[in-house]
């Protein structure tokens, strides 16, 4: 645990460095956030399950953040070790890969939170933070999409051969997900095709506002962070299975 903790210190010390993708995850949330909000009001409307649209804004930028992080900021840091040599330096001295791993997903937990308190702390002066109707499947809400999405994003980082790899696949996969797994537009204004194309993505948003807003008790986007948590985590016992021949 020392070893660990350790580690996760100094990853966060390098990742203040990388001040790009920090930006990006902390201000394009509540940037959009404060526009999106703005734009589509506070009277609620069917296409938001007659919810008003700038608590659902508000609420879904915490999903935006865990997405970001993960899908962007995680495979990038991760591939950048494995381009550089530095996974096999730190074997080198005792330091699994494993580890490594754990103290940047350890990272980026504490910056989801970050990330989340800040977009709150914007939304607060605004339009206001709504009340959370079932807090406990919120809680699971946000286990859920934080662990799917750290998964997601460590199986990116060890199957990327470079940095510049992972970043764009991050990005080809953060728009898909963010736009049509909430953070766009609700599933209630889209087609049926799409909501069935939506309710397929590893995204969190869903999970987090549906019980947040009181559309649902429990979100069926957990289902689906389910199945994409078991896809990444025997992808990523693969690759370092791999990396190990």
């Amino acid at each position: 645990m020392r070893r660990l903790s350790a580690l996760a210190a100094t990853e966060a010390r390098l990742l203040t460095r990388d001040w790009t993708v920090l930006v990006f995850a902390f201000a394009f949330p509540a940037f959009v956030m404060l526009i999106l909000a703005g734009v589509f009001g506070n009277e609620p409307d069917d296409g938001y399950a007659m919810k008003r649209p700038d608590d659902y804004y508000v609420v879904a930028s915490i999903g935006v953040v865990m997405t970001a992080l993960t899908l962007i900021g995680l495979p990038v840091a991760l591939a950048s070790y494995r381009e550089r040599g530095v996974l096999r330096r730190f074997e080198a001295f005792g330091v699994s890969t494993a580890s490594v791993v754990a103290a940047l997903a350890a990272v980026t937990v504490g910056l989801m939170a970050l990330g989340a308190a800040i977009a709150l702390a914007v939304a607060a002066p605004t339009y206001g933070i709504p009340d959370v109707v079932h807090p406990w499947h919120v809680v699971l809400g946000l286990a859920a999409g934080a662990l799917t999405l750290l998964l997601i994003g460590i199986a990116a980082g060890l199957a990327a051969p470079t940095a510049r790899a992972a970043q764009a696949i991050g990005l080809l996969a953060f728009f898909p997900v963010y736009l049509l797994g909430g953070g766009g537009p609700p599933k209630g204004a889209m087609t049926d095709s799409m909501q069935t194309l939506a309710d397929t993505l590893p995204s969190p948003i869903t999970a987090i506002t549906d019980p947040w807003l009181g559309v649902s008790d429990f979100s069926s986007q957990v289902a689906a962070l389910a199945a994409w948590a078991a896809l990444a985590l025997l992808a990523i016992g693969w690759l370092l299975r791999r990396r190990g021949a």
